[in-house]
């Protein structure tokens, strides 16, 4: 089965109140309104629904490797410069975008407790990876990703640069959450 409820806690609602809360700021009129003219927005607002997904996985569902594997697929696809065009220029596709991220967020979240360590650093590093990647596109300002190549999309390549910083600082607060995380573990 690629996805069940954890069974062997109790199940409470409280945890949700922080995927609930990163949901509002990145799902709600104002901040849709935003990522039409602002790319740091529309990325920061991506970290918010995937993160979101995967608090709520790893709270409450036990997935496996294909659960893993599926639910990777939605953040690489949102990022490829066609995707990431639609979905920053067209609202019905910046729902699926945000609906297929929670899914993805939830399915890789339900899977990181049972999945060996070195997977989990190996994602981890990839994720860090291909988010720098995209950052130095964004800071170079890449036509890449903005309305030179799609015309449709509503960045210009001036916009991108802050959104590429705008990662670099999202990735690094992470980063040092889960480091501060493995110490913890350590320590006791």
């Amino acid at each position: 089965m690629i996805l069940s409820l954890v069974k062997d806690e109790k199940i409470t609602f409280r945890p949700l109140v922080l995927p609930i809360v990163l949901l509002a700021i990145a799902v709600n009129p104002f901040t849709e309104g935003l990522e039409f003219y602002s790319p740091a927005i529309y990325m920061i607002s991506h970290y918010l629904v995937y993160f979101s997904g995967i608090f709520v996985g790893y709270k409450y569902f036990k997935g496996d490797i294909i659960s893993l594997i599926l639910g990777l697929i939605p953040p690489i696809l949102w990022h490829l410069p066609y995707f990431f065009a639609i979905g920053a220029a067209f609202i019905t596709y910046r729902a699926i975008l945000e609906i297929t991220l929670l899914t993805g967020g939830i399915l890789v979240g339900s899977s990181i407790r049972y999945v060996k360590f070195y997977l989990k650093v190996t994602l981890f590093a990839l994720w860090m990876l291909g988010d720098s990647a995209l950052a130095i596109i964004f800071i170079v300002s890449s036509p890449l990703y903005s309305n030179i190549v799609y015309k449709f999309s509503p960045y210009s390549p001036s916009t991108l640069p802050i959104a590429g910083v705008a990662m670099f600082i999202a990735m690094n607060v992470f980063l040092g959450y889960v480091i501060a995380r493995y110490i913890k573990g350590i320590i006791g």
